[in-house]
Formats: C-alpha cells, structure tokens, sequence
C-alpha cells in the first residue's frame, strides 16, 4: 500500500526558514516548491588542525539530524515538487552504495512518499553493504539495474512503464530542480561572508559525482555576486560508453537549465553568463567508489586531525585533492573544502540487521 501523500507547507508561514533564494527574488515564494527537510545555516570553520591558514570547511554533513550532507537540500525542493504534483512515488538512481539513495529512502519517508532506487554496480566494501542494509531499513524499493549505463537506460525508457505516475528524481538528485537547493547554498554562503563567519573564500572545492552541486554552486556564487571561483573533483567516470557523465559539459548545460528554471519562474532573476567551472582530474582511482591510496590517507588524516569522517567514494578523494591544491595553489587566497558527506551515526539502523531481508539478487555483496 502507498503511503498517504501529503502537501508541503507553504513557504510564506514559515519566513524565518524560508530560503534565502527566495528572500532574494521573492516572486519565487509560492511558484516554486519547497519543504524544510534539513537544519540550515550549517557550519563554517577553519580546519586548525590541518597545519593550513587558509583551509577552511562548510560542515554539509550537518545539514539535518535525521541524514546529513549535499542531498537534504536538493530534496527541500524536488521532493516539495514531488509532493505538489500530487505524486506518491520517488524513483532515483545511484550506486549500490549511493549516499543520496539512502537520503532520498530517508526523506521519502518522512513526507509520505515511496521510494524506488535502481542500483548499478560498484565496487563492494562494508560502507557499501552497510548503505543497502539501510536502504532497506529505510522502505527503499531496491531493484539492481547492472553497469552505470544500463541503469540510466533503464530510468530514462523502461522505467516510466513500471512506474507510471511516479516522479523521477536523477541521480545525486541533480535535475534543475534540485540545483536550486545548491544555489540557496551559495546565497547561505554570501551571507556568513558577510556576517564575519568566514573570510571571502577564493576558491570553493567540492566532489564532482552527478554534477548538481557543482552546477549550483558555480551559479549561485555568480548570482550573489561573490568573487569566488569553484572547483569540482572527478569521483566518477566522465562518460559512460560514450554518453557523457561528468564533463565540463554536462555541468554547463545544468547550470544553464537550472538559471532559465529560475528565469521562468522570477523577472528578478538577473542574467548572468554561464562558464562552466575547472574540473580537477587525477583523484578518481580505478573507477567510480575503488579505494585509493591518497584517498585512504586524506580519511586517515582528516579523522585525526579533525574528527571529520570522509566516505572512500566522494569526499576521501576530493579531500585528498584539497590538500594537494592548497599545498600549490595557483594564487594566494582562502580555500573553501564543501564537505557533502553524512556525519549522523546510523549504525543502529543496521545493528543486527538481517541481510536475507534484501531482494535476493543483492545476497551475493554479503555471502
């Protein structure tokens, strides 16, 4: 049975968390969705211990109580487009160990929607399996969908037929829609610049997997008018037999989708010129989630250090590129590291856990 849908409060009788994307144009108050998932503005701070004066960090992983990181505020926006579409069902995609499929089975939950996650292969280690233990503790409806490339064939064709009337949420949560969670963001970002909370970060670095916060980053700091240039790190393949994944490209044309959302929706909005942010290559590994030995040591460290836990597929890698890049950066200036990984203690949602609960094509990861 489907869970009982529910519509998401209006913007307008909560001012006080209303976002900041719409404080600024406020003719998208009440034109476009929105639902409070997360708990904002998180954290900034310097990371002292690092033996750098110029790394700073945004603490994303705080971002809500219930699952942390980058996904809660893609979700405030799509699952809220969800919602007033009358939908009941939420299908997405992602690796078997995605972090915004565990988030999305999350949040899906907390609004009264289903969930369905189509799960493509991945190198398999104890935060993967942990990750589809609590997907299915979750409710999350897992269907494994073979390589990268099948599964999004999968989500773009057949799909649609086996769930009719659902909303279909791409991977990482990176559609126009959910960008604009990454531009509230930045707008987030201007503001404890201004307040004192941090000094003007010359550059903001963060995972590049699906593209979305990338995307929003890059255009929200155009939009709030900070002198700031981001970077994105390759977690992922930049094409899939071809078909581009995670290419200047791909992050251009998002960029440029999520500002004419923006356009059609507010005359407030002012044009500005898309470029598509630098990508910093040579973190990736062997592929998408495979371990490396700079991404092992910048997870050592960082748990040293600052007691910050990274995960092996995303924030291990791009941190591992933070340092580096600090150590030689092109021009003197602040560095912001956008740290997307969760921080909530989940473990007892797996203690105990039954992996013969899975669907039986995911026994194999446990046997």
């Amino acid at each position: 049975m489907e869970p009982a849908v529910g519509r998401p409060e209006k913007v307008e009788s909560a001012p006080g968390t209303m976002p900041l994307l719409f404080q600024r144009y406020p003719d998208l108050a009440g034109k476009i969705p929105w639902l409070s998932l997360g708990t904002f503005p998180t954290r900034v701070h310097r990371l002292e211990r690092c033996g750098l004066e110029n790394l700073w960090v945004k603490r994303e992983d705080e971002s809500s109580s219930l699952y942390g990181g980058n996904k809660i505020r893609k979700l405030e926006f799509a699952l809220a487009e969800a919602l007033s579409a009358g939908k009941k069902k939420v299908v997405t995609m992602g690796g078997l160990g995605t972090n915004h499929g565990l988030a999305t089975a999350i949040f899906c939950r907390e609004a009264g929607l289903s969930c369905r996650l189509l799960l493509f292969d991945q190198p398999v280690n104890e935060h993967v399996r942990r990750t589809m233990l609590l997907c299915n503790r979750y409710g999350a409806d897992m269907v494994y969908a073979g390589g990268m490339l099948a599964a999004g064939a999968r989500f773009f064709t057949l799909e649609k037929f086996f769930s009719r009337g659902a909303y279909f949420l791409p991977a990482g949560g990176s559609s126009p829609t959910g960008c604009m969670g990454a531009v509230n963001a930045a707008f987030e970002l201007e503001r404890q610049v201004r307040e004192g909370k941090l000094p003007r970060p010359r550059y903001i670095i963060c995972a590049l997997g699906s593209g979305g916060t990338l995307a929003g980053l890059a255009l929200g700091t155009k939009l709030a008018g900070m002198d700031t240039e981001v970077l994105g790190v390759l977690v992922t393949v930049k094409r899939a037999a071809g078909y581009p994944v995670a290419t200047t490209g791909t992050v251009k044309k998002l960029m440029k989708s999520t500002l004419a959302l923006l356009h059609r929706h507010s005359a407030l909005v002012p044009p500005v010129k898309v470029a598509a942010p630098a990508i910093i290559e040579g973190y990736l590994g062997d592929g998408y989630g495979c371990d490396t030995g700079e991404c092992l040591d910048a997870m050592a460290f960082m748990k040293e250090r600052e007691g910050i836990d990274l995960d092996p597929t995303y924030t291990g890698k791009c941190f591992a590129a933070v340092r580096d890049f600090v150590a030689r950066m092109p021009a003197p200036g602040n560095v912001l590291y956008w740290h997307s990984y969760n921080s909530v203690d989940l473990a007892s949602g797996v203690s105990g856990a039954d992996w013969t609960a899975l669907p039986k094509v995911f026994h194999r990861y446990f046997q």
